[in-house]
């Protein structure tokens, strides 16, 4: 079945393709819709996450045949040559290129039997490519800096960054963390009324109404900052908001047990 291609700005060109595990009639229905995409759009290679499908599958067309490669890696890299390569996801924009001359190729076929070959030249370059995309890359990452601003200048929303997919870090979690900290702040103060004299306990309770108005505040950062990240990084698991609202469930039950104990044990 013919499948739309992956056109910028689309974040998913940023997906890294996982390596297939299961050589079942799945995994050919992925190969035939890659095919069909190809025979359709007049294209000699596709890699599969350019159909929205994030494993590591690439067809190469030589002549009137479409050999399926699967879980390709290169093992062998020698020379270099420059040439202007175009992009069917960044529509419209050519550069020049440096990459391997010729290279080899390990890669499973559609049934799970692996093999080996030798590419060079023009066969070198369009595997390379095409493994661009299946590890979250494109062409535009092999330009220098000075070309790479040029483009990202040139096209309506920049160039799609390679944070696009999942981030190690997440900066809603600071919100997360700081409610967190507040909260701890407000416990470690449940201890004081044994210690200190009717006035300190007073002036404790004084600071805790304002850290607890401190945390809602932060809650809500969390939640709306969480909600355009889910926009940013529709693949993430932890961006899809079922958990977002759940995390944000959770922080509000513990600020509830924690203004309770404010009001019922630090009050004077």
């Amino acid at each position: 079945m013919i499948q739309p291609l992956l056109k910028y700005p689309d974040s998913r060109i940023r997906l890294i393709s996982a390596n297939v595990r299961l050589f079942n009639d799945e995994l050919h229905e992925w190969i035939t819709d890659i095919i069909d995409t190809m025979k359709a759009n007049d294209l000699d290679a596709l890699s599969a996450i350019m159909i929205g499908i994030q494993y590591n599958i690439i067809v190469i067309k030589n002549a009137d045949t479409y050999t399926p490669y699967v879980n390709a890696r290169l093992i062998k890299c020698t020379g270099n040559s420059t040439q202007t390569e175009r992009s069917i996801y960044y529509d419209a924009i050519s550069v020049d290129v440096d990459r391997y001359e010729n290279v080899t190729v390990i890669y499973e076929d559609e049934n799970g039997e692996s093999h080996h070959c030798d590419l060079t030249g023009e066969a070198a370059r369009t595997f390379q490519h095409q493994l661009d995309y299946s590890f979250g890359s494109t062409f535009v990452d092999r330009v220098d800096k000075e070309m790479k601003q040029r483009i990202n200048d040139h096209l309506e929303f920049g160039l799609i960054a390679n944070g696009s997919a999942c981030p190690m870090v997440f900066v809603r979690d600071y919100f997360k963390r700081g409610a967190k900290y507040v909260m701890g702040l407000i416990l470690v103060s449940f201890i004081l009324p044994f210690f200190v004299s009717p006035e300190i306990r007073t002036m404790t309770y004084t600071a805790d109404i304002y850290l607890l108005i401190a945390v809602p505040v932060l809650m809500v950062a969390y939640f709306f900052y969480a909600l355009y990240e889910s926009r940013l990084y529709k693949q993430c698991t932890s961006c899809q908001i079922g958990n977002i609202i759940g995390t944000t469930a959770i922080m509000s039950v513990q600020l509830i047990i924690v203004a309770l104990g404010v009001f019922f044990w630090v009050k004077p």
